[in-house]
């Protein structure tokens, strides 16, 4: 999540509306691999559209605009793609901070683009929560508010629901494990959560040995040697369902001090009846440039994974915006995996002209934080608008979520259990 707040949006929409010669969300269909990698399809979500009958948000935001008329379905930072041609979509923590998100329910909300040019918000989604009393410490509508001396006036405490806010966890990816259940990677710890499919935690959240984040909990006065907002913004899990695959954005002080200021770790949990277990090894990734940051990453097959880099610019500023093919078989043996650019979010031929912006086409968001497989021939990918801000598409035009799928020029080596299915029936 972008730690800048902008202006507000335009007019609410609880609709994406969706480019014709859209690809559908699962089934291998017709490439035109002559064209090499290109745009297929572009959607849009608007700016200012909120879950209906939801809780006013944004009080704590500063923004005049707010507060807002309900939860915002914004800041896409996960997203599962299913059979029906239908996406869940994880929203963040809200407006970028811990003390700004407060008000801000995590919530993963279902989406499906129509055959009519338009994809409607639909029921089925679900937002996060703790009734059992998992978390050993006070969440914000479990104790939180009712001790804090600084609300904004009109604000009132919220019944202590124990549901799951900004404040608790800023939730950047998440996965479906085999039974249904999802585990979701957390920044402020960083901390892995795991869920039932109506969103209820299912156990303590999981710490990550050895790393903390100056808004962990946990930290008790030691010294936190991972910035904030620099967590798990990626994770996969390999076709099996056996291991997560959680990824930091961003580097840690023990790796700065020995010269790895690029360096991100691919840290190694297993999964199993007793919930996961980081084994102490990781992969290393080095970005292309130190101020660089992932954005998703997810598995294709067994040892390689798509992995959205990008700068933290936007607009006519933005210079890099990338997915790579990552190999965890570091081939050439020089201490990282192995990676290969396999496209360019800033220079995506358009042949078809159906982005709207001419025979080339760019998303040029700072935070693109969603890639997800269709078919072997075929990748979506979606940004986080960081709602309410401004930029990508102009100075004073409010960001949106784009969904937009990619026809690649080559096939990936895809494993058939990680493409679009039904959502198993998950732990109630």
């Amino acid at each position: 999540m972008n730690r800048t707040m902008l202006g507000a949006g335009t007019a609410a929409l609880l609709a994406l509306t969706l480019v014709p010669a859209a690809a559908s969300a699962g089934g291998d269909r017709h490439h035109d691999h002559d064209r090499g990698t290109h745009l297929a399809s572009r959607s849009v979500l608007a700016a200012e559209t909120f879950v209906p009958g939801s809780e006013p948000s944004g009080f704590f935001t500063g923004n005049t605009a707010a507060p807002f008329p309900g939860q915002p379905v914004q800041g896409f930072s996960g997203v599962h793609a299913l059979a029906d041609g239908s996406y869940l979509t994880m929203s963040d923590n809200g407006f970028g901070t811990k003390a700004n998100s407060r008000d801000f329910q995590l919530r993963v909300h279902r989406v499906k683009p129509g055959r009519d040019g338009r994809t409607r918000v639909l029921p089925g989604g679900f937002t996060l929560s703790d009734p059992r009393g998992h978390v050993p410490w006070t969440l914000w509508r479990g104790g939180g508010c009712t001790a804090a001396t600084d609300l904004p006036d009109g604000y009132s405490c919220p019944e202590p629901d124990r549901v799951l806010t900004g404040w608790d966890f800023d939730v950047e990816s998440m996965q479906v494990a085999g039974d249904g259940t999802f585990w979701f990677g957390d920044e402020l710890g960083p901390f892995l959560l795991h869920t039932d499919a109506r969103g209820r935690l299912l156990e303590a959240p999981v710490a990550t040995p050895g790393v903390t984040s100056p808004s962990s909990p946990l930290l008790a006065g030691a010294t936190p040697n991972l910035p904030d907002s620099k967590g798990f913004e990626g994770m996969a899990i390999t076709p099996d369902g056996k291991r997560l695959l959680p990824m930091l954005e961003g580097s840690t002080a023990e790796d700065k001090a020995a010269g790895r200021a690029s360096d991100l770790r691919i840290y190694d949990v297993r999964l199993g009846r007793h919930g996961a277990r980081f084994t102490g090894d990781f992969d290393r990734y080095r970005l292309e440039a130190p101020e660089h940051a992932i954005g998703d990453a997810i598995a294709v097959n067994a040892h390689q994974l798509l992995v959205v880099e990008r700068d933290n610019l936007a607009g006519a500023a933005a210079r890099f915006k990338k997915v790579f093919l990552v190999d965890l078989r570091d081939r050439d043996r020089d201490g990282y995996v192995d990676k290969r650019e396999l496209v360019d979010l800033l220079d995506l031929p358009d042949p078809h002209g159906v982005g709207g912006y001419g025979r080339t086409f760019a998303l040029p968001y700072v935070t693109i934080e969603d890639v997800e497989l269709l078919d072997r021939d075929t990748i979506a990918v979606l940004n986080d608008n960081n709602f309410p801000a401004t930029g990508g598409r102009g100075a004073d035009v409010a960001d949106v979520n784009e969904l937009i799928t990619i026809d690649l020029a080559k096939p990936l080596d895809v494993d058939r259990r990680l493409l679009p299915g039904r959502l198993p029936r998950g732990r109630r």
